[in-house]
């Protein structure tokens, strides 16, 4: 039976690599920044997130991830 830091030296991989569970996340979402822009999507419906960004004056970042979450 080989152990798990013989086997980790062959692999060339630290232990703790093994071990680590990631944390699920809870996103957040900022109700008001989310209201603008279903308000600015209802008026431009081929606006991107890009384009609604410019248009809020917003960074992208958040308005793709309130566009992916609430699947508008």
């Amino acid at each position: 039976m080989v152990s798990l830091a013989q086997l980790c030296r062959w692999l060339g991989l630290l232990r703790r690599t093994l071990y680590y569970r990631p944390k699920p996340r809870r996103r957040v979402i900022n109700t008001e920044l989310a209201s603008r822009v279903k308000l600015t999507l209802e008026r431009f419906p081929a606006y991107g997130y890009r384009r609604l960004a410019c248009v809020l004056g917003e960074n992208r970042k958040p308005i793709q991830r309130i566009l992916q979450l609430q699947g508008w």
